[in-house]
């Protein structure tokens, strides 16, 4: 009696650093930080049960199938990197050190993230049409490298129209203009850092990574975490049992 069963291990290889690339290139490039990077494995086997005795035991199994998928997020994202993975665009810009007084904000939500006409901001004071002033994270929180405001959920700000006066520093911006494909192939390289225990080294021959939400529609300055998903490919130019993926102690 012949069965399919379907295998699969899952790896959380926790947190560290993400490099990329392209088919092209010989190098890796510096693509993000992650705090997770999840990689599972299914393997489809046919197992052959003989039948003829008391009990039923299996003498035959065959690899039908091996497949693997990689999750992971980025937090400290290089936008060019990303740009050329997707075939995106990328503007740069410059902004010299000031400041603004009395932005405005209108009819703010609680929970929702409102983009300041500045990035690198400090010094942040948040007024309302009365001039009540109100308390950083109580009331709002700021991502500062970003210039986004970020309204508390149920708070005093709900529904008010707002005064927004800060500093900001002199900086360069990267902006993605486009971001021509959604989906890409290649190779992906993760050096973990664990809190405890040996750093490694794990690389993914072949990887097709698709972008996990539209990024041509929202700009990436609004977020500071993109999420892929990945399909790990076969690479058949590589002995048995590093066709899929390859991992290396450090230190």
């Amino acid at each position: 009696m012949a069965v399919n069963r379907d295998f699969t291990k899952n790896y959380n290889l926790q947190g560290g650093e993400l490099l990329v690339k392209l088919s092209n290139e010989n190098n890796f490039r510096y693509f993000g930080q992650t705090n997770e990077f999840k990689l599972s494995f299914k393997t489809d086997r046919l197992e052959h049960k003989n039948s003829e005795g008391d009990t039923l035991v299996t003498d035959m199994e065959v690899v039908k199938e091996v497949s693997a998928t990689v999750n992971f997020s980025t937090d400290d994202l290089n936008k060019e990197t990303l740009a050329l993975v997707f075939g995106g665009k990328t503007d740069t810009t410059t902004q010299s050190a000031g400041s603004v007084t009395d932005e405005a904000v209108a009819g703010v939500v609680g929970g929702s993230i409102y983009e300041l006409a500045y990035k690198k901001v400090s010094s942040i004071i948040v007024k309302d049409s009365d001039d009540n002033e109100y308390v950083e994270d109580v009331d709002f929180s700021v991502k500062k490298d970003f210039g986004l405001l970020e309204i508390t959920k149920g708070g005093a700000l709900d529904g008010k129209d707002l005064k927004v006066s800060y500093d900001y520093a002199a900086t360069s911006i990267t902006i993605i203009s486009s971001l021509n494909e959604t989906s890409r192939e290649f190779s992906l390289r993760f050096i973990s850092a664990p809190k405890n225990g040996q750093p490694k080294q794990t690389t993914i021959h072949k990887v097709r990574l698709s972008l996990n939400g539209d990024y041509n529609v929202k700009s990436l300055e609004k977020y500071t975490t993109v999420a892929f998903d990945g399909k790990v490919l076969k690479d058949s130019t590589r002995e048995e049992g590093k066709q899929f993926v390859e991992t290396v102690m450090l230190g």
